[in-house]
């Protein structure tokens, strides 16, 4: 009897060890539930082994989430050459952040390789595979500006344009002909190089009407083209007259000197309340600038013509030009240099006033440090200090100096005062 007591003594100890494993097996297996052990993936899809990238900001495509059970992903890493390059947060809205590689022209011909890393908010990561032999490009330079087309004999039409690149290696013209033959469509007439900004085309018959364009190109490949211009619509030579709309109580105005023996120019203005133009000014002979502050106020557009005269003759008029003042004072950026580059190129960032709101920045380049150009025209940022900016194409035998003004509206050709040269180092 006694025997048997035991027997079911240890049988009711070992029924109670089996429940309790069970139990705490239970207990494990649901705190498993609310942690993930498995790492977050990552897939890169642009650009990829052997692709092209340009010179400036290039976009990463790539697809991430966290594994399963997870608490979301935290951050990601960017390596360039085995470098790390920067870290960027996962969005507010727990989106994946925009990640780009940023190159400068120093990379142009090189390639990189690069990677990501991903991390989970529990510190748990994985490593994108390394994308190898990406080449760099430049960038297709900016299309020419305010193609002007004019017949300066009866059989000659000259065409002067806007150089807005500093990265072309030459220009098309193409032109358009209708005449008794019919239509011949756009083709290229001419193939011009590097810096060009007017040339003439020859031999052309009274009979026909003729339409041009003109695009510019590098290794990367071509800008867009121009707009279409007629010398049949212009009038007044090819003027190139400019309305600029400087912070929000002066209009300048720029054009080109192409006649040798005029006496001086006449300057007209549209007077609002008629929308006929009136006598403004009357300037001297080569001049070829007029800032007006006549009555000038904020917010408002003004429109402008101008014509030469000599002695016993008056042209044609100019293109018609207008601009806006801004809506409120503004005041000019400070340009500070941040570096040199190599021997010849620079660093460089800026101060922004307070009451600029929404504008980009056009970035202008000098070697002689009074005939400037554009060299760039990058978007804005109101909420953030830009990054430093580069520039290279230098020549080692001149004198380089930057400036920079606001683009308050292009449409309206509304800018900031310039800021102050800076150059060289």
């Amino acid at each position: 009897m006694e025997a048997k007591l035991k027997t079911q003594k240890y049988l009711k100890i070992l029924i109670l060890l089996i429940i309790g494993s069970f139990s705490y097996s239970c207990v494990e297996s649901l705190s498993d539930t609310t942690t993930s052990t498995a790492n977050p993936t990552i897939g890169i899809t642009y650009p990829k082994t052997n692709d092209t990238i340009i010179v400036g900001k290039n976009p990463i495509y790539y697809t991430a989430s966290d594994g399963s059970g997870g608490q979301g992903l935290s951050h990601f890493e960017l390596f360039i050459n085995g470098v790390y390059v920067q870290k960027a947060s996962v969005n507010t809205d727990g989106t994946n952040p925009a990640i780009y590689i940023t190159v400068d022209s120093t990379m142009i011909g090189k390639t990189i390789k690069y990677y990501l890393i991903v991390y989970n908010k529990q510190g748990k990561l994985k490593i994108s595979s390394v994308q190898e032999n990406i080449y760099i490009k430049d960038k297709p330079p900016t299309a020419p500006t305010n193609l002007f087309a004019s017949f300066t004999t009866a059989s000659n039409v000259t065409l002067i344009w806007n150089d807005n690149s500093a990265n072309e290696k030459g220009f098309e013209l193409w032109r358009k002909d209708i005449g008794t033959a019919g239509v011949i469509d756009y083709r290229r007439i001419k193939t011009l190089t590097e810096n060009t900004i007017s040339t003439t085309d020859i031999g052309l018959s009274s009979f026909s009407a003729y339409y041009y364009k003109i695009r510019s190109f590098n290794s990367s490949g071509y800008s867009a083209f121009s707009d279409e211009v007629s010398p049949a619509s212009s009038t007044g030579g090819p003027w190139n007259l400019r309305a600029e709309g400087i912070g929000d109580n002066l209009i300048r105005l720029t054009w080109t000197d192409f006649v040798p023996n005029e006496n001086g120019f006449i300057l007209e203005k549209m007077d609002t309340y008629t929308s006929s133009f009136k006598q403004l000014k009357v300037l001297a002979a080569n001049t070829v600038t007029y800032d007006d502050v006549e009555n000038i106020i904020a917010g408002a557009t003004y429109t402008y013509r101008i014509q030469y005269f000599t002695t016993n003759y008056k042209s044609p008029y100019s293109n018609v030009a207008s601009a806006a003042t801004a809506a409120s004072s503004i005041s000019a950026p400070k340009l500070t240099a941040t570096g040199r580059i190599g021997t010849t190129g620079m660093q460089f960032t800026w101060e922004v006033p307070s009451s600029a709101k929404s504008y980009d920045v056009e970035i202008e380049w000098s070697t002689d440090g009074i005939n400037f150009s554009n060299i760039d025209t990058i978007a804005g940022d109101t909420t953030a200090p830009p990054p430093p900016y580069t520039h290279t194409k230098a020549d080692t035998r001149t004198i380089n100096r930057y400036r920079i003004r606001l683009v308050i509206s292009s449409t309206s050709n509304t800018y900031s005062p310039y800021s102050n040269v800076i150059g060289p180092l």
